[in-house]
């Protein structure tokens, strides 16, 4: 559970933290009226596009005659965490795990909200619920034991969890950093040490000159280097005024292979909710790997985020040059087109993309979504309902 991916569910890519490894998150509802329907998949559609009030509207109107549906209160917390309404939002999930407190992902959604908000002890609590479904879960508690002082605890889980599932790139991270905090200051290590102290004291000057030596230091492991750019951007993004100093560290890191630097940039920027900033790294990114699947389809959303899918609808074209049974890229050409109110062209890519999708029930959800509205917009009702009918079908099955 320890990047910032999870699974897709119209537009949700990279949404929630530390998921490391895939689940299906719910969507299931079962539906008792037309009205029902319709405001689900209403909401549905706003929060695609991150019109994250129309969604809640939406939602309520569910709720009008379903007031116990877990489900609605669970996506009314999404969009009110989204919007930042923090207080709103742990209601809503709360109310969700109190009616069914055996559905993991309610309790995921209490600690995405207090790990956001830096309420480490209501964090824990929800991790140690999510501990019951499966132990890999105990890998969150690693970054919330440093969040709070408990280095010791963390060094010793992480040796657990290495001893039982094997070591990974981020626990790894994780112990240099604590290794890191408690070094001996030797002549390589005291630069770190430094640098820290700057960060603390709020002197960006000195920071950056020092991570400049850092990051040219061939004594010091890259691991480590990765772990100082990752720290001094979150300096940066509370003083803008040093962000420039990013890039060069980006450059630094021409000739690692393990890591896109302007990649991870890209990511902490739109996980901040700064998806113009975002582009701007997945852009740079992209100059040092043209091809890479995984922050092509990071810049799409990007553009959808900020509502630029003329711009969406050309690098999807790119993405599907290049990769012609790629399905991701044909929905998100057929997306941006249904709001360029290109509805047919829409059609057409979203019809063949749908044959490129295997086993990714929530990739298939959204492509029915997407074809029904396109086709709402031809004025084919029929269809449009037959696709929507077929988007509540796969909603059922994953119920099973």
């Amino acid at each position: 559970m320890n990047t910032k991916t999870i699974v897709f569910f119209f537009l949700s890519l990279f949404a929630l933290p530390f998921s490391g490894w895939t689940q299906t998150e719910p969507e299931d509802i079962a539906m008792v009226s037309d009205d029902f329907q319709d405001a689900f998949y209403e909401s549905l559609l706003q929060k695609g596009i991150e019109n994250y009030d129309k969604a809640i509207v939406a939602l309520e109107k569910c709720l009008v005659s379903q007031p116990n549906n877990a489900t609605v209160h669970f996506e009314l917390g999404k969009n009110y965490l989204a919007l930042k309404q923090y207080e709103s939002a742990y209601q809503s999930f709360q109310k969700a795990t109190q009616i069914e407190p055996k559905n993991r992902w309610f309790w995921v959604g209490i600690y995405d909200l207090s790990f956001q908000t830096k309420n480490y002890d209501r964090a824990m609590a929800a991790v140690q619920q999510l501990i019951l479904f499966d132990e890999r879960y105990k890998d969150d508690l690693i970054p919330l034991y440093m969040a709070t002082n408990q280095l010791e605890k963390a060094l010793v889980l992480i040796g657990e969890m290495n001893a039982k599932y094997g070591k990974s790139q981020e626990r790894t991270q994780f112990k240099n950093q604590i290794l890191l905090a408690t070094k001996n200051e030797t002549s390589d290590w005291k630069e770190l040490g430094d640098f820290k102290n700057y960060l603390d004291a709020n002197d960006g000057n000195q920071a950056v000159q020092t991570m400049n030596s850092i990051l040219v230091n061939t004594q010091i492991p890259n691991a480590v280097k990765h772990r100082v750019v990752n720290e001094f951007l979150i300096f940066a993004f509370n003083n803008p005024q040093f962000e420039g100093n990013l890039e060069r560290a980006i450059s630094l890191f021409d000739s690692d292979k393990e890591v896109n630097v302007a990649q991870a940039i890209g990511k902490f920027y739109q996980n901040k909710k700064q998806p113009e900033k975002a582009i701007h790294y997945y852009e740079l990114a992209l100059q040092k790997e043209v091809g890479v699947v995984e922050t092509n389809l990071l810049l799409l959303q990007a553009y959808t985020t900020t509502q630029q899918f003329q711009k969406a609808a050309q690098k999807a074209a790119e993405g599907i040059e290049l990769y012609p049974t790629q399905a991701y890229f044909y929905f998100y050409f057929g997306l941006a087109n249904n709001q360029l109110r290109q509805f047919n062209k829409a059609k057409e890519s979203l019809e063949t993309g749908l044959d490129f999708v295997i086993d990714d029930l929530d990739l298939e959800i959204n492509f029915n979504l997407q074809l029904a509205e396109a086709y709402n917009g031809l004025g084919d009702f029929k269809k449009k309902d037959s696709f929507f009918a077929k988007a509540d079908q796969l909603i059922q099955k994953k119920k099973k």
